[in-house]
């Protein structure tokens, strides 16, 4: 277990992971439900921001992943959890516009 890393950095993390599970949990439920592409959309982007945010933090604590590895990692998942979310707001505006 890597031992510089603060417990409270732990703490947060689990929130982290916590909280995005739900909303891509309600994100996906709702994309179900209305068949609507944009939530669909935003579900992944939040789950691949949470994914990245569990794997980085499993990888750094249990298998020994640099802190700086981990944090490159994390940080490109949510860069790509923000474009996927952003996408999924692209997608739902132009729908909205057409359907006007």
């Amino acid at each position: 277990m890597n031992g510089d890393i603060p417990l409270i950095v732990i703490g947060f993390k689990t929130v982290t992971v916590l909280l995005g599970g739900l909303i891509t949990y309600f994100a996906a439920r709702a994309a179900l439900k209305t068949r609507a592409t944009g939530l669909t959309y935003l579900a992944v982007g939040f789950a691949t921001i949470t994914v990245g945010s569990l794997t980085a933090g499993i990888a750094d604590q249990l298998f020994g992943l640099s802190t700086n590895a981990a944090l490159i990692f994390e940080n490109a998942l949510t860069a790509v959890g923000f474009a996927v979310i952003a996408y999924s707001l692209y997608v739902t505006s132009r729908s909205a516009l057409v359907t006007r």
